[in-house]
């Protein structure tokens, strides 16, 4: 006899494990399907905003996390083109924890509960069958069919339905792989971590460079890098770059880091001190920030899949842990028999609208606001000038999610 699922949930990340987890912390037969194995490394700017720690708490999931040992992070800086700098506070602490630990945590913390974790599976088609998914997965030369009264797409940026889930998108390996069908000039994601060289490289740090409680921010031509310390004294470089602004020579993620830091001094005096640790790097490509969120095709979305944020508002861990918080409630209901799938899709879409739409929209004009040159020179005198115009610009990125503040 064929295994009904009550949920599959294809994809693995921050959104989809967590999704998984509430739907089995339920009682929901789940299934969690990702084609990669864990532990990975994964382009992001590795930050939990403050507002993300109410859903993490919510979620079960606050004091899995902090068991990583993140870095506490209390404030932001924003080092601009012309040199100028904007320094704000934090509305609470945020945590900084690299993706390759968090992913793992929040994925056993699924399979603890009850989910059954699938990895390095292929999902090649997902069909409706009557009251049922039938989702097509393929792990090397075998073929299962699995189905579900419930699928919920987790599968991140890459912009794919159904069961596209081919090879293109988010990668782990050191030279991005180009998406086919990509625009000539798009953006291309990069990451990797940084460590100090030796204690007394540690020393000559300024005392700025030292303090590993910021977040900092550099704009330079072509693009911008984020800088923020995860657990164990490493340091997460991730940077956003037109890719057609990158000499083709560059072919790592290195060496893209490498041409990005140069093209600003402040960034390159603070690089100075930091060594690559080799094995971290991730890339994507290309790397779309989305227009407008798309919480439903076919079946509901969650995280990435729904939209992807600007990089630099900080908030996309949130936006994709709250999504899952919505949508697995949501299809508590469906499965209890309380809302039929188009009651879901509606409500569910109205949720994502409203929560979801303003952050997005402010975060876009962030986005080009301070990829402007002529902005970049003006904005430090406009922060000193206008001191809360700043602050209520990071605020209307943020999800109104109250954040948790510690003594």
């Amino acid at each position: 006899m064929t295994k009904i699922y009550d949920a599959i949930v294809l994809g693995a990340g921050v959104a989809g494990s967590a999704a998984a987890k509430l739907l089995a912390d339920r009682g929901w037969h789940t299934a969690l399907v990702d084609r990669h194995r864990f532990p990975r490394h994964k382009v992001c700017g590795e930050f939990l905003s403050p507002e993300s720690q109410g859903t993490l708490a919510r979620l079960g999931l606050l004091e899995e996390v902090k068991s990583l040992s993140p870095s506490a992070i209390t404030r932001t800086s924003m080092h601009m083109r012309g040199g100028g700098v904007v320094s704000l506070a934090l509305p609470g602490k945020a945590l900084g924890v690299s993706r390759f630990l968090l992913d793992e945590k929040l994925h056993r913390a699924a399979e603890a509960a009850g989910a059954e974790a699938r990895e390095g599976v292929t999902v090649t088609a997902v069909t409706r069958q009557g009251e049922h998914y039938a989702v097509l997965v393929r792990a090397g030369d075998r073929t299962e069919e699995l189905l579900a009264r419930s699928v919920i797409g987790a599968w991140g940026g890459a912009g794919l339905s159904y069961g596209e889930r081919g090879e293109e998108g988010d990668t782990s390996n050191d030279a991005p792989k180009k998406r086919k069908g990509a625009p000539k000039s798009s953006s291309v994601g990069v990451k990797m971590h940084y460590r100090i060289r030796s204690p007394k490289a540690a020393e000559a740090m300024t005392e700025a460079a030292a303090r590993p409680d910021a977040v900092e921010l550099y704009f330079f031509r072509g693009g911008y890098l984020g800088l923020n310390a995860v657990e164990d004294g490493k340091v997460n470089v991730a940077a956003l770059l037109d890719r057609a602004d990158i000499p083709a020579k560059h072919r790592t993620v290195a060496a893209m880091l490498e041409e990005a830091i140069r093209r600003h001094p402040a960034l390159e005096a603070r690089m100075a001190g930091l060594l690559p640790i080799m094995g971290s790097a991730a890339a994507v490509s290309p790397f779309r920030v989305g227009l407008r969120p798309v919480p439903w095709n076919g079946m509901p979305l969650i995280g990435d899949a729904i939209c992807r944020i600007p990089p630099l508002c900080g908030d996309g861990m949130s936006m994709a842990l709250r999504s899952a918080e919505l949508c697995g409630k949501f299809a508590d209901r469906y499965l209890r028999g309380e809302l039929t799938v188009e009651q879901w899709e509606r409500e569910y879409g109205a949720a994502v609208a409203s929560e979801f739409a303003g952050p997005l929209r402010w975060g876009r004009v962030a986005h080009s606001l301070l990829a402007s040159p002529v902005l970049s020179y003006a904005l430090p005198l406009i922060a000193r000038l206008a001191p809360g115009a700043a602050s209520g610009m990071v605020r209307a990125t943020r999800l109104r999610n109250p954040a948790i503040v510690e003594s």
